[in-house]
């Protein structure tokens, strides 16, 4: 007898699933909190918007977290120490303002910088301007035009030239010896005459700034004239000591044990931040490593580098406490930086008596400055 077609020994009886036939493990608190749908009829101030942010989702939940750590480092009753990283080409974006404001407000204590991002400063501040570029004229024109172009974003390169004459002839009135970026930066703000500069606003509120990879820029190239035209005359002359840099940082670190770190991109900066910690550690003293983290950043950490490596990575290094308050939002700094500068200045009022660091310089080894003090006093 032929068997039937539509039978089966392995067929099975199917009913619709009802939400009592459904099994599932025992769910914790994970709905405890619940996503909260934005409503602009709630929100005033763009920091009202970045809290709201904090019951969203994706990459605007990042954002309100790293707007609340950065007020919670602002707030926190030991006073940490805040270093800040920046790299990209922030000041032809426009956030010039906006750091020179980060350090008049006391809002970071350590600028860790490119040199591309300093020597953009001191353009601006010899008159330079930075200008919205036009798609319609190709790049050899503009060599020919000595306009140089950052993405959609003009410079005088004839303006340029003005900043490195400016820096030559700066290192040629300074003492032979050696010098920090540190010292440099202090000592040539000092000489610059803008009130929205950041190396002028940095040396009048005495903020230290740190530029560990300074030959790769303007201001290192010019620098780099300087010292050549001294070797040509056998002349001494004012020397960048990179190391100096790292006795001076290990030692704010020693004299301020607790830290907080924001990273705008990544690059040199955000490793020489993140590398105080285990650089102190191998030199004899012990420092602990930063409590607060948070960066903004585009970089993918899929592909294994620095700018987009993801903060808790740098738990394995000891530079991040294992219970330290961090948070990571990928975006564009020239959109993140400038929310959450005004979000946290919306509350200056809770936080603005934290004021600038006292530091002790001749804590550190001294430095050449210092060292002329010192014996000068002797």
């Amino acid at each position: 007898m032929r068997p039937n077609r539509n039978s089966s020994s392995h067929s099975k009886e199917y009913s619709p699933q009802t939400t009592s036939s459904i099994r599932f493990s025992p769910r914790g608190d994970a709905f405890k909190h619940p996503v909260q749908h934005y409503d602009v009829a709630k929100v005033r101030s763009v920091s009202e918007a970045l809290e709201a942010f904090n019951a969203t989702s994706f990459q605007s939940r990042q954002l309100g977290r790293c707007y609340k750590i950065w007020l919670k480092m602002l707030n926190d009753p030991e006073r940490p120490m805040i270093f800040f990283g920046l790299s990209g080409a922030m000041i032809a974006g426009g956030m010039r303002r906006i750091i020179r404001d980060l350090i008049a407000f006391h809002a970071i204590d350590v600028l860790v910088s490119t040199g591309a991002n300093l020597s953009h400063d001191l353009y601006e501040s010899l008159g330079g301007r930075h200008y919205m570029a036009h798609g319609h004229i190709d790049d050899p024109t503009l060599r020919k035009m000595r306009i140089d172009r950052v993405y959609d974003t003009y410079a005088d390169d004839v303006t340029f030239t003005k900043a490195d004459e400016f820096v030559e002839h700066f290192a040629d009135g300074l003492q032979p010896g050696s010098y920090s970026s540190r010292e440099l930066f202090q000592m040539m703000g000092e000489r610059i005459r803008d009130d929205y500069g950041i190396l002028a606003t940095a040396a009048k509120e005495r903020l230290p700034i740190f530029c560990p990879a300074l030959a790769d820029s303007s201001i290192g190239m010019a620098l780099t004239v300087y010292r050549n035209e001294k070797m040509k005359k056998n002349a001494p002359a004012a020397v960048y000591d990179a190391l100096m840099d790292n006795i001076e940082i290990m030692d704010l670190k020693r004299q301020f044990p607790k830290s907080g770190v924001i990273f705008i991109g990544g690059g040199t900066p955000k490793n020489y931040i993140q590398q105080v910690v285990p650089m102190a550690e191998i030199s004899g003293w012990a420092v602990p490593p930063h409590s607060y983290a948070m960066q903004v950043t585009t970089d993918d950490p899929k592909f294994g580098g620095l700018s987009g490596c993801e903060l808790p990575e740098s738990q394995s290094w000891g530079k991040l406490d294992p219970n330290a308050e961090q948070c990571t939002v990928h975006l564009d700094a020239t959109i993140g930086l400038p929310l959450l500068f005004t979000g946290i200045m919306e509350h200056y009022e809770e936080w603005k008596s934290r004021g600038p660091l006292k530091v002790d310089w001749m804590e550190a080894a001294p430095t050449a400055s210092a060292r002329k003090a010192r014996h000068a006093a002797a």
